[in-house]
């Protein structure tokens, strides 16, 4: 019987095999047919290299100049940690200008966390002062705000200026961040996808629109076909299903016959307990006679452990004590401790005190010198003014007194070719004498 299921089951095997197949190899067949002589990437790739209007060309060199912008903008904090390797490279101007960035940038860090320090619910439903100074507070990040973007304009305007600097920092493209690069790599996909979608007709754009309407009408004849072959697919299942019915019949009718062999089987189990019911008396006498050995040992263990419990209670005692002793001594260093660390905050306090007094003293020294500054740097542009002017003088003059040596050389040349005339016309009129 077991055989017969199984060659059955491998006939169905081999039908459900036939007919998914047959099928299949029309399906391959009609989408090659419906396979378009055209390659679909050629088609929608664009087929100019070139933009062909200004505003597009316009709108490009927008995008390229602000990823430059950002490139020179994310090296700022870089060139402001290395300013004695760049110094000569960037310039005395450029340099100020990273340093006056870096300046604000810390002015405005410390104004945001003096405004986070002092932004409590608490605090402000005390008083209305308190409102007040945090609204001052904020106009004045405002304003820092508008200086640091200026100051950042400013640096990007010298750096216009200066291509050298410009092809010197484009070297130290590592010492960027991970998110800084991340941003300048996304304006480059931005910049490369407007340059696709510039190049692009309008009239590409309707073929392209067109080409891909006949796809889909291609897609939906397939989708078609794969809903035929669903339905034989799914009438191949029923089939399958049907085999397996009968093989569940069969499965019954062996069932029944395991139930008959249950029957005779009966008997013998029935002869299988009255031996084993025999056995279990012979094993109960042996057992009631190892319980009573059981017991005596376990009366004599009991009067062991209740000589062991009498040694150990003396030995408790005395762990007891000395546990009493330790827990005295611990104490006592919690004690001392708490009075060290009362010291230690009485000592932590005056420092933070002094702390506070020297931080109002440095933001002092800073207003100062912020106020300093512009002088300064009107000092030093005075300075280079004249320099420039000097050195004009010095180049006027080096001009001036080469211009005078080429006029003596020429008037020199001109008297001796004069009296080189003078010479032969006396030696002819010798001649002719």
């Amino acid at each position: 019987m077991a055989t017969e299921t199984m060659v059955q089951n491998q006939q169905l095997e081999a039908k459900n095999i036939e007919t998914i197949s047959g099928p299949t190899m029309d399906y391959d067949v009609s989408v090659q047919k419906m396979s378009p002589k055209v390659d679909a990437l050629r088609i929608l790739e664009p087929v100019r290299k070139k933009l062909a209007s200004i505003e597009a060309e316009r709108i490009i060199s927008v995008v390229e100049k602000t990823i430059k912008k950002i490139e020179i903008v994310t090296l700022i904090p870089h060139l402001f940690d290395n300013l004695d390797r760049f110094n000569v490279a960037l310039g005395l101007e450029l340099v100020c200008a990273i340093k006056e960035n870096n300046r604000l940038e810390g002015h405005l860090d410390f104004a945001v966390g003096k405004l986070f320090e002092e932004d409590d619910p608490e605090v402000e439903s005390q008083s209305t002062i308190r409102k007040v100074k945090l609204k001052e507070k904020q106009q004045d990040i405002k304003i820092l705000q508008q200086a640091f973007g200026s100051s950042v304009k400013n640096i990007l305007r010298i750096f216009q200026g200066n291509p050298s600097a410009c092809e010197i920092i484009q070297t130290e493209c590592r010492a960027r961040s991970g998110i800084c690069a991340d941003l300048i790599l996304a304006l480059m996909e931005l910049r490369d996808f407007e340059f696709e979608r510039l190049l692009i007709m309008p009239t590409e754009e309707k073929e392209k629109f067109e080409y891909v309407q006949k796809i889909i009408k291609q897609d939906k004849k397939n989708t078609d076909i794969i809903a035929t072959l669903e339905a034989e697919l799914a009438t191949a299942i029923q089939d399958k299903e049907n085999e397996m019915l009968k093989k569940n019949e069969i499965l019954r009718k062996l069932k029944n016959n395991l139930l008959q062999l249950d029957l005779f089987s009966e008997d013998y189990i029935r002869q299988v307990k009255q031996d084993a019911e025999k056995q279990q008396l012979t094993y109960q006498k042996d057992s009631e006679g190892r319980i009573a050995k059981y017991q005596e040992e376990m009366s004599q263990l009991r009067t062991q452990l209740n000589n062991l419990i009498s040694e150990h209670r003396a030995s408790e005692v005395a762990l007891r004590k000395r546990k009493y002793k330790i827990e005295t001594e611990i104490e006592n260093w919690i004690q001392k401790y708490d009075a060290d660390l009362q010291e230690k905050q009485e000592e932590y306090q005056h420092i933070f005190k002094l702390h506070k007094e020297e931080t109002i003293l440095l933001f002092e020294l800073e207003q100062k010198i912020s106020m300093l500054e512009p002088e300064y740097s009107q000092i030093v542009e005075e300075r280079k003014v004249k320099e420039q002017e000097r050195q004009a003088k010095q180049q006027q003059t080096y001009l001036m007194g080469k211009a005078a040596v080429t006029i003596q050389s020429f008037w020199k040349g001109f008297k001796v070719r004069q009296l080189m005339k003078a010479l032969k016309k006396k030696k002819k009129g010798k001649k002719k004498r």
